[in-house]
């Protein structure tokens, strides 16, 4: 069962910004919705490597991943957050 945004401890959330790729994404990601792909190529890492961070951000609640066709594109989450994550963002 996947945890609300909300219901996931604040430090878990800040151990998932722990590397600087992760906020560059999360920056990434607040302007747009991208696929792994996309962010793989404005980053300039391997598509792998990205894959594994976007799992941490999502596991931290700070993306929302959706598909569409074969593609599954990424967001930054911050509607759902509770008022003291808002304020780390």
């Amino acid at each position: 069962m996947k945890r609300s945004p909300s219901s996931i401890p604040v430090t878990d959330r800040l151990a998932a910004l722990g590397e600087m790729i992760r906020l560059r994404v999360l920056r990434l990601l607040e302007a747009e919705e991208l696929s792994v792909g996309e962010v793989a190529q404005v980053v300039q890492l391997p598509q792998s490597t990205v894959s594994r961070h976007l799992k941490v951000l999502a596991d931290g609640g700070w993306v929302a991943r959706r598909t569409e066709g074969t593609a599954t594109l990424y967001r930054l989450v911050l509607d759902d957050l509770a008022p003291e994550a808002r304020t780390l963002w």
